[in-house]
């Protein structure tokens, strides 16, 4: 299907999470905690969908920082240090570059994130990434997180189209494998030699890179 609107993801797709790896490990003394925390954050977002019990996205976040503390209460000018570290994140190095190119060949460009609205406006204000979206969203609008099919409807809504006309791109496998069991094509952004488990869905697109992604897309969804 040539020229498919483009639906991306942010935390690690767009943005760079490596400045949260000191706060994490200042915190809690662990070079992986940052990982581990942001591992239950999804975990938790997928158990309030699936049992229908809707959170906030920023407070998932923040009882999962308790978690992690255990008994030894996180202070709040610690929880704070990590969120305005997430407000300010940059983009991974390629990331603007491709926006463009993918905007120069005449798609239109959708952010869709798990995090809050407020959060993501935050992020892509600090980021300079607004002007390169057409929309750029949060799936609270739907209370339901993804990989949850109602999550990516949300970019459907936005651009008055069906999920069949939405590329997902993504640099995690479970949502590009729900992106393309609600109906979405995907495209995997395989950072740091990531691979999609055999379990989930295989897109057509595969790039070590965002730029190498956008090459295969406007090969691909151009003709």
């Amino acid at each position: 299907m040539p020229y498919r609107h483009l639906v991306f993801d942010v935390n690690e797709t767009l943005l760079d999470l490596a400045p949260l790896d000191p706060v994490f490990e200042s915190l809690f003394g662990s070079a992986d905690a940052r990982e581990r925390w942001f591992a239950n954050l999804l975990h938790w977002s997928t158990v309030t969908t699936l049992t229908g019990e809707y959170r906030d996205f920023s407070q998932l976040a923040d009882a999962c920082l308790d978690a992690m503390a255990g008994t030894d209460e996180l202070a709040s000018e610690d929880k704070q240090r990590v969120f305005d570290t997430i407000a300010q994140l940059a983009p991974c190095p390629e990331v603007p570059e491709a926006l463009a190119t993918l905007r120069d060949h005449g798609f239109k460009l959708v952010a869709l994130t798990n995090s809050a609205q407020k959060t993501v406006d935050q992020q892509f204000a600090n980021a300079g990434l607004a002007s390169l979206f057409d929309h750029v969203l949060s799936v609270d609008h739907a209370r339901k997180y993804k990989p949850h099919p109602a999550a990516y409807a949300v970019a459907a809504q936005a651009l008055d189209c069906d999920l069949f006309s939405l590329r997902m791109i993504a640099a995690h496998d479970w949502d590009i494998t729900g992106a393309i069991r609600a109906g979405c094509a995907g495209a995997f952004v395989a950072r740091n030699g990531q691979t999609i488990n055999p379990v989930g869905e295989a897109p057509d697109i595969v790039g070590a890179d965002l730029n190498e992604v956008a090459r295969r897309i406007i090969e691909q969804d151009t003709q």
